[in-house]
């Protein structure tokens, strides 16, 4: 007659030892499945941040080349569009439209400080028939409010000299709006 430890191993029974190690290695499979399921995430999250940091390094190269140092201070915010702003004092009252006449006291400049164009007394304009970046940024102004404009080329002249201004120069201005009509 055999004994019960000689019938179990005949057929092939486990003990607690084997049961363990079946489980710490299906345990492992699983581990490594997720380890390099999660590594893989990791690595694509890295690259996707390289990339948005590779454009954000272009992007400030971008700036620096049309606008000088004065786009990389304080305050300044860029839009989708390449359009800069720094709103030094906001005003009071309505903000303007694009069919209103307003009348603002502006100097407007290259990135190494050439002044093209000056008005020291109000000027009057239709903000509609201004170029597409001043007649933007002049809209989140309000009487008595001023603020410094970075305009790029595709908002300004685009790739025509204008005026003594070279193609494809992004315009800093200055502008203060002094009236809505």
């Amino acid at each position: 007659m055999r004994t019960l430890s000689q019938r179990k191993r005949e057929r092939g029974a486990s003990g607690p030892k084997t049961w363990l190690i079946v489980v710490l290695l299906v345990g492992a499979v699983a581990g490594a499945g997720w380890w390099f399921g999660v590594r893989g995430v990791l690595e694509r999250r890295a690259a996707e941040a390289a990339k948005v940091e590779a454009a954000l390094a272009a992007q400030r190269e971008r700036r620096l080349a049309l606008f000088g140092e004065r786009a990389l201070a304080e305050g300044v915010v860029f839009r989708s569009s390449g359009l800069g702003l720094r709103i030094l004092n906001p005003g009071e009252g309505r903000q303007p439209g694009l069919s209103d006449t307003i009348r603002i006291i502006y100097k407007g400049t290259t990135k190494d400080g050439t002044v093209f164009d000056q008005a020291k007394e109000p000027a009057e304009f239709t903000l509609g028939r201004l170029v597409p970046g001043m007649a933007t940024g002049l809209q989140e102004l309000r009487p008595g409010g001023s603020m410094e404009l970075f305009i790029p080329p595709s908002l300004g002249y685009g790739n025509r000299q204008i005026a003594g201004i070279p193609a494809g120069s992004g315009l800093i201005f200055e502008v203060t709006l002094v009236e809505i009509k």
